[in-house]
């Protein structure tokens, strides 16, 4: 094993062509934000466009970009980005290609964006996995429910002027779930339950102070809610009923009245699980580690009693350039 199995080493395709070798010596900086929920995850490549190489043809909109980063022994798919938006600029004359995993328009594999609004109702009983299946096929991808979500039964939704991918979100909210587009797939899966867009577990990050080149914990002193009380209307009383995950001051109410029991406490226990996370976060910066991924397990082990365990990564950003690999790391905690 010699020094250059162990140099930041990137790989790229466009509608299925290796470019690799196109783009390393234009390269100037290639940027991968890969973040929790319908955040977009996102790729910025940064090219020289100097006529030392010639100039550089204006991407296709809706280009299909795929994206390997690591080592030569260490090359990790991280995704597939639609090419969104194409900036020229100069002096120095650069090219800033900016790709989303969120697709806009369509793109030439014919995938369909999320965002266009609809109008339409699902009937009460509708699954959680039926609904995303539906949803996937109609914008040319595929589902990827996880086993505790894809049975659960959804009240009446009226989607109003609503588009798909907020629809979605909102349904991940009310079960503490995350909804997510990427590499042609529509995820909703549990909050932690750490699976990658092809249902497959994550790796856990196992790290110290001494595999990081800087980290900062911050825990904010702003109140956190004692109890959340969702309203929800009886039918057969014919009168509003409220349910309380929690209990104590202060107290949160939710302003959405829900339209059964069942469907109120879900709500009420994923809002006041979300409060109870809330304030604390771990910022970590460290050499590049392409198993950093958003909805990873991370352990923190060394520095603090009470920073030491579990965190879920919220956001992990990829830089590469001429100073080498690095990845920054925003992550909560777990429980």
């Amino acid at each position: 094993m010699g020094l250059m199995d162990f140099l930041p080493f990137f790989r790229i395709t466009v509608d299925g062509i290796d470019i690799s070798s196109t783009l390393a010596p234009r390269l100037v900086n290639l940027t991968l934000t890969d973040a929790v929920g319908v955040q977009s995850d996102s790729v910025q490549i940064t090219l020289s466009d100097t006529t030392l190489f010639g100039r550089l043809v204006e991407p296709r909109a809706g280009a299909e970009i795929r994206v390997w980063l690591g080592y030569p022994l260490q090359l990790k798919y991280m995704g597939m980005f639609t090419a969104d938006s194409v900036e020229v600029e100069g002096p120095p004359d650069r090219m800033v290609i900016t790709g989303l995993a969120t697709i806009n328009g369509e793109t030439t594999s014919g995938k369909t964006a999320l965002t266009d609004q609809k109008k339409r109702s699902w009937p009460e009983g509708t699954t959680i996995g039926a609904l995303v299946e539906k949803i996937s096929v109609e914008h040319g991808m595929e589902p990827a429910v996880s086993k505790n979500l894809a049975d659960l039964a959804l009240p009446h939704i009226d989607q109003i002027d609503e588009s798909d991918i907020n629809l979605l979100s909102r349904v991940a909210r009310d079960f503490d779930a995350i909804a997510k587009p990427g590499d042609g797939r529509i995820v909703m899966a549990k909050r932690g339950e750490s699976l990658t867009a092809s249902g497959q577990p994550m790796p856990t990050l196992l790290l110290t102070q001494k595999k990081v080149s800087r980290w900062r914990y911050r825990n904010s002193v702003k109140a956190k809610a004692g109890s959340v009380v969702a309203v929800y209307q009886d039918l057969a009383r014919g009168k509003p009923e409220e349910r309380t995950a929690g209990e104590g001051e202060p107290v949160r109410r939710l302003k959405r009245r829900f339209p059964n029991m069942d469907a109120a406490q879900t709500t009420a226990d994923s809002e006041f699980q979300k409060l109870q996370r809330a304030g604390r976060s771990l910022l970590i910066t460290m050499p590049g580690d392409p198993d950093a991924m958003a909805e990873g397990k991370l352990l923190a082990a060394g520095f603090r009693s009470y920073i030491d365990g579990e965190w879920l990564i919220t956001r992990a950003t990829h830089n590469l350039d001429s100073g080498g690999y690095r990845t920054s790391i925003e992550a909560e905690p777990l429980a």
